[in-house]
Formats: C-alpha cells, sequence, structure tokens
C-alpha cells in the first residue's frame, strides 16, 4: 500500500519508486539510482553560502510541497537524506520511513492515527527517525503531520547556514531533551542571513506545533521573497545590516540561476550535459510475461500527456497492456491476441492497433472492452499510425506505397500521398496544426524522413538517411537510426530543418522496417525501450557445453536463425540487410555465399536431413510469408511448399524428411505439418490451443516432437507422440 502510493510522486526533487518487484519471499522495492555526495557529505566540509543554500531549501521544500499534496510525510528528513547532483539538482531520498495519511479535509484513518512507524511497527511507542531532526510531538510519539517535515525543514536550513545542527547532543538522550526544551541559538546564523530567512526559520522550529508553519509551500514563498529582497533592506540580526555588495552578490547569483537554466535547456540538445532524470521500470502484468519486440512495428506508445503507456508483451507478442504513470499496475487489455503497433488517441481514451490477425486497424478502450473495427489495411500489415485531433487516423502500409487517411469511427480510407516507384511511404506523424505530416520513405537503399503538405498532397525530404520522426515541442524532430536516436531543430511554422543532426541516446530498438522502439509526450517525456538495432551487425561462434567460444570468420552481417547441416560443414543463415535473403557460410572454406536472390523477404532456413535442399519462408509472391524451399547448391529456381493467407514460419524435418514441421499464425501461433511425398503438400494441424505453440523438432528416431508452449503464462517445453500427437503429452521443462 505504501510503495504504491509513494510511486505516485513525480517530482524533480524526489527519488522516485519505480516497481514493486518479489524474488521468492523477499518483496523488493526499485528506486531510482541518483548520483552525487549527500547534503551531509557537503556540510562536513563547513557552511554553506547563502547563494548555494538557498537553492537548494527552495527544492527542497518544493519537493515537501509535492509530497504533501498526495498525503505523503517523509518523517526522516535530514541531510543525508537529500543529494545534490552536480548540475545543482536536489533529490529528497528516502520516503521509506513515510507512512500514507489523508489530505487535509478527509475523515482520519486508523493509519493515519497510529503510532509513529518503527522498525518493528508492531512494537508501539517506539520512536523512528533521527533524533536531531525529530519535531517534538514525533519524539513523544504523538500524532506526526506534514509539520513534522517542516520542523526537520528548519533544522536542515539551519544546519546549512551554520555548520552544525540545530539540536545537539552527545547521545539520543541529550539530543531529545535538547529538541523538547531548549532553544535555538540564533546567534549562530551568518550576519548576512536575510530577515526572511531568519523569520522562516524561526515559523519552522516552533515546539508548539500549532504556531509552526504549515505548508511547505509556504517555506518556498519566503525563500522567494528572500531572493527578490532589495538590496538596501536591513538585517534584524544582532550583527546589524547586510552590505549592499554582499546582498547584489546574492541576488546577481540568483539571476545567475535562472539564466543558467535557461541556457542548459538550449544547449542540451547542442553540447554534451547531464541527462534528464531517467525513469526505468518494468512493464510486463502481475499475471505474467514481458516486453515483446515485434521483427518490424513498434512495441511502445505513449499519452499526449504522459498520463499512460501502452506496451506489447506476452511470450510471442499480440498482446497490449496499459500501464499509468502513477502506478505500480500493469493492465492487459483482455482479449487481444494479434495485435501489434499501439498508438494512442489524443484525448487519451483509445488505443489504435493492427490486428495482424485479420488485417484490419482497430481500436480499444484504454480501460479495456471489446475492439472496434476501423477499416482493412491489408494481411501484409500496418506500418505506423498518428491519430489527429479531427478523429481521422493517418496510416501507411506494406501493400501500398502511399499514406492513408480514415476517420477514427470507421470508413473509407483515402490515399493521401504518391510514392515514387520503388519506394514505400510509412511511420507517419501528424505535426500540430495538424496541416503537415512527418513520414518516412523507405526503398532499397535506405530511409528518408519527409514531409507531406495535406493541403497539395506534396512531399519534400527533410532528413536523409533517418527513420520513425517524431515532433519534439521543444522543436526537434527525434528519430531512429541503427540503433539510436538523433534529432534536429526543427523550424514548425516555415517546416524546415535547423540544424544538424546530434545524439540523444544510444541502444534504443530500432528494426530493418524502420520502426524504432520509442515515443514521445507532449510534454517532452520520452519513453524507450533499451536494446540493439534489428539489424545490428553481429559474428558468428562456436560455444561448447562449457560456454567457451571459438569465433568463425564469417563477415559481421547482421545473421539471424543460423542452422548447421546435417554433415556439419556449413550453416545457413538469414541475413537481415537491405537483401534479406538466405546466405550460406562454407566452414572449411570460410566463404559466405547467397542462396536467395528475391526482392521479397526470405527468413528463417531449415535443412533437409540429407542436407541438399533447404526450406525457408518467404513473401516472394506477396501476401504473407508461405513455405518454399530451394536445392542448397543454388541450382534451380524455388518451389513453393504451402499457399496460405497466413504467415508461416519452417520450424524444422521430420526424421525421413517426409514432413516439414512449421508455426503458422492463425488465432495464434499453432503447431503444423505439412506431406512432401510424392509432391503431395497436404498440410495437417499437430497443436492447437489457444496459446502461442511453437518450434517443433522430432526425435531422431521419428517417435516424438518436442516444442514450445505458453500455455503456463511462459516458454515451457513439452513432449508429444509423433506422429500421433493426439495420444498424450508431457511437461519436460
Amino acid at each position: 500500500r505504501e510503495a504504491e502510493t509513494l510511486a505516485a510522486l513525480n517530482h524533480p526533487n524526489i527519488a522516485q519508486i519505480y516497481g514493486l518487484e518479489r524474488s521468492a519471499a523477499m518483496p523488493a522495492i526499485v528506486m531510482e539510482l541518483v548520483e552525487g555526495p549527500t547534503l551531509a557529505d557537503r556540510i562536513r566540509t563547513g557552511p554553506l553560502s547563502l547563494d548555494e543554500a538557498l537553492p537548494i531549501a527552495r527544492q527542497i521544500a518544493d519537493a515537501l510541497d509535492a509530497a504533501h499534496g498526495r498525503g505523503i510525510v517523509h518523517r526522516d528528513l535530514k541531510p543525508a537524506n537529500v543529494k545534490v547532483t552536480d548540475d545543482g539538482i536536489v533529490k529528497v531520498l528516502d520516503f521509506g520511513l513515510a507512512k500514507a495519511v489523508e489530505p487535509p479535509g478527509e475523515p482520519t484513518s486508523e493509519m493515519a492515527n497510529s503510532p509513529t512507524l518503527t522498525a518493528h511497527p508492531t512494537q508501539m511507542g517506539v520512536v523512528l527517525g533521527t533524533a536531531a531532526y525529530m519535531a517534538p510531538e514525533q519524539a513523544t510519539g504523538k500524532l506526526v503531520d506534514r509539520r513534522a517535515d517542516i520542523w526537520a525543514f528548519g533544522c536542515v536550513l539551519y544546519e546549512m547556514l551554520t555548520g552544525r545542527r540545530a539540536f545537539g547532543g552527545e547521545d539520543v538522550s541529550n539530543t531529545l531533551v535538547g529538541v523538547l526544551g531548549s532553544s535555538v541559538d540564533w546567534t549562530s546564523l551568518p550576519a548576512g542571513t536575510p530577515p526572511a530567512i531568519r523569520t522562516l526559520l524561526r515559523r519552522c522550529l516552533e515546539k508548539d506545533r500549532k504556531r509552526r508553519l504549515a505548508d511547505a509551500a509556504d517555506a518556498r514563498l519566503e525563500i522567494d521573497d528572500a531572493l527578490a529582497a532589495p538590496a538596501d533592506e536591513p538585517d534584524a540580526s544582532p550583527a546589524g545590516q547586510v552590505t549592499a555588495s554582499r546582498t547584489s552578490k546574492w541576488l546577481a547569483a540568483a539571476a545567475g540561476l535562472v539564466a543558467g537554466g535557461l541556457l542548459a535547456g538550449l544547449a542540451v540538445w547542442r553540447v554534451p550535459a547531464p541527462a534528464a532524470p531517467l525513469t526505468r521500470f518494468l512493464a510486463a502484468p502481475a499475471s505474467g510475461g514481458s516486453i515483446f519486440i515485434a521483427s518490424t512495428s513498434p512495441d511502445v506508445a505513449i499519452s499526449r500527456d504522459a498520463a499512460h503507456m501502452v506496451v506489447s508483451f506476452s511470450p510471442g507478442g499480440g498482446e497490449l497492456a496499459v500501464r499509468a504513470r502513477d502506478s505500480l499496475e500493469v493492465t492487459p487489455l483482455a482479449g487481444l491476441r494479434q495485435a501489434f503497433g499501439p498508438f494512442i488517441s489524443p484525448d487519451g481514451t483509445w488505443v489504435g492497433f493492427h490486428d495482424y490477425g485479420d488485417g484490419f486497424l482497430k481500436k480499444v478502450s484504454i480501460l479495456g472492452g471489446p475492439t472496434v473495427t476501423i477499416c482493412e489495411v491489408g494481411a501484409s500489415g500496418m506500418r505506423g499510425a498518428s491519430w489527429a485531433e479531427d478523429d481521422t487516423i493517418v496510416f501507411g502500409t506494406i501493400a501500398s506505397s502511399g499514406l492513408w487517411q480514415v476517420p477514427a469511427g470507421g470508413g473509407e480510407p483515402v490515399e493521401i500521398s504518391r510514392a515514387d516507384p520503388g519506394t514505400n511511404h510509412v511511420w507517419p506523424e501528424i505535426l500540430p496544426g495538424e496541416d503537415a505530416v512527418l513520414f518516412t520513405i523507405a526503398s532499397e537503399s535506405g530511409f528518408d524522413i519527409a514531409l507531406l503538405d495535406l493541403e497539395r498532397r506534396e512531399h519534400t525530404i527533410l532528413i536523409p538517411g533517418g527513420s520513425y520522426p517524431r515532433y519534439a515541442a521543444s522543436g526537434h524532430i527525434v528519430y531512429g537510426v541503427s540503433g539510436a536516436l538523433r534529432a534536429v531543430g526543427f523550424d514548425l511554422q516555415r517546416r524546415r530543418v535547423t540544424t544538424s543532426s546530434i545524439p540523444v541516446l544510444d541502444n534504443v530498438v530500432t528494426k530493418s522496417s524502420g520502426a524504432a522502439d520509442f515515443a514521445l509526450a507532449r510534454d517532452g517525456s520520452l519513453v524507450y525501450i533499451r536494446g540493439a538495432a534489428a539489424d545490428a551487425k553481429r559474428t558468428l561462434v562456436w560455444v561448447d557445453r562449457d560456454g567457451q567460444e571459438e569465433p568463425i570468420e564469417a563477415p559481421p552481417r547482421p545473421y539471424s536463425y543460423p542452422r548447421i547441416s546435417p554433415d556439419g560443414s556449413r550453416v545457413a543463415l538469414d541475413v537481415r540487410d537491405l537483401e534479406n535473403d538466405i546466405w550460406i557460410w562454407d566452414l572449411a572454406r570460410e566463404r559466405l555465399a547467397r542462396l536467395t536472390f528475391d526482392p521479397g523477404t526470405d527468413r528463417t532456413p531449415v535443412w533437409t536431413p540429407t542436407g541438399d535442399r533447404i526450406a525457408f519462408s518467404s513473401e516472394r509472391n506477396g501476401g504473407k510469408a508461405n513455405l518454399f524451399w530451394q536445392a542448397a547448391d543454388g541450382t534451380g529456381t524455388a518451389d513453393r511448399l504451402t499457399e496460405s493467407v497466413n504467415q508461416q514460419i519452417p520450424m524444422s524435418f521430420n526424421h525421413d524428411g517426409t514432413e516439414l514441421i512449421f508455426v503458422e499464425n492463425r488465432a495464434t501461433w499453432d503447431l503444423m505439418a505439412v506431406s512432401l511425398k510424392d509432391g503431395n503438400r497436404v498440410a495437417r494441424p499437430l497443436v492447437q490451443t489457444p496459446f502461442l505453440d511453437w518450434g517443433g523438432e522430432v526425435s531422431p528416431n521419428g517417435r516424438w516432437i518436442a516444442y514450445q508452449s505458453s500455455e503456463s503464462g511462459r516458454f515451457d517445453v513439452y513432449v508429444r507422440p509423433f506422429p500421433d500427437v493426439d495420444q498424450g503429452r508431457w511437461q519436460v521443462s
């Protein structure tokens, strides 16, 4: 309960909680990592100057105000629980001792009235916290509210300015005596302490909490007043008045902080600078599964107000889940099995997606419920969509070369862009004002980012060599390229690029289709999935049973699905660069030779038991990928083995090569077999369940088949008799 409440705190001066995880019987809270020294470390070197202390105090007050607004009291605020980063950002740490209390005006609960939390919560009357910063009511085990944090704030500010604690003692008992009965030594404050700060400290350190400052926002205002005080305002301290030179210097420093903040905002795209606070969290639902990285479509979306995130998940993809920014819960959108490429409506109430099962563009409430069909986009798949304020959707497809527009409530799509021969318009992003669309031009030679004028229906190239553009409210276009994000300045009114490209983030999933796994909200929040480019170059190695690797001298390429020939002399691979074809590496000759040359996508090679042919999946005849095979020496042409409106991927041959085991994407992935006897291409189902069934490997004696299934919520290995698979089933992992 406490972790969920604290996770709702989303403030730049509070170290966030990102997740509540459990390993065996051990619960764990996942928290933000904050680099840098604590305020206690800094104070050990001596008192802080006003120039340094007041901006820190103001940020602490901001953090407390945000927490108190959520009904959360810190209860252990002290210099050791405050960090100051190198760029002056304050982070208040360790709300672990805090507990939820009702906001003002709400009925007081049993939880709010319970004694101060202890290391052993069942032991009543034991105080918890650090004695030197405890409010009197906290030290005596009485009701604690936000005014206890105000007291601690006063103690921290006093210690920053003087280098000594407001209430010290040789041990805990003496310290508590000082808290309950002693007065603060106000003469220890620096002579130049402004009157507003002296008044603030006195109001924070009132022992009677009824007379104490009641709100952290008021403390922030007092600090603002001190920063804005005229240079000749007298100082009420016994030491006399602040000199004009001292106050002028202080105000100049404050002005410098403001100017510095503006410059940092402008320079963040230009020069290396400390990164903005980074949030990392798990996005998988409690019911199981994990984020799924699709081969072509994006896997993450964020609402314009950054309140909700949608991710693709499950062992084999096709399901979507929603996580609210202020919640630890990840909620699956029930009933989705073939949903890919999520995007969110401008008002954040709908999630759009491509239903890969039937080839339609659909939408579903972000709260869940029945799906609504919008239009058909074709069995070959959608390539991005963007939802406009006027409730229309612009999308791209594989089958047609241009961009299309359709009412979000359903209707007939209208083509809005015309592509040159050999190119395809994909991954659209409607710009603010909704009179132009950013998109990607995909071709055999790569990707370019272009802008479509919706009135004139004309497009111009903006950024050569990039893909998946997204507009940032800061006046930039952020885009993906080869496992990284880059950005250029962009003038929205003149519709032109204004700066050269600069790096933003490395290690972001990008795909051979041009998609990138990131999304931008209107407030600048950027959500992304870490990982390499889907077309990243890889090398090949042998690995023995002890995990020792031996390099293979094949040139680095984006290899996938390596399969060793039956005699061990060759390796078949699909190479996912521009050709997207099957290649063979000869281990003895150390030579890489291309097997297929069709302009369509050829993938996932499988050797016949005799090693004379290779089966693979191909889109060469249009539509979904079906099964083909070709002589392994490259002679002849590829023969088609199956015809289906569904995508098919080969897995293995049976022991004598008379059947090819494959998976077919119907309502979900099912395990199938096609007979190859005497040219008879008859397919039969092997395993059909509501779950994702994958793999399929026949034992050497031909009597059993092993495969994977997501039935348990994760992939497990099962074995069935073969070829009569209905005679039993055993789970072996």
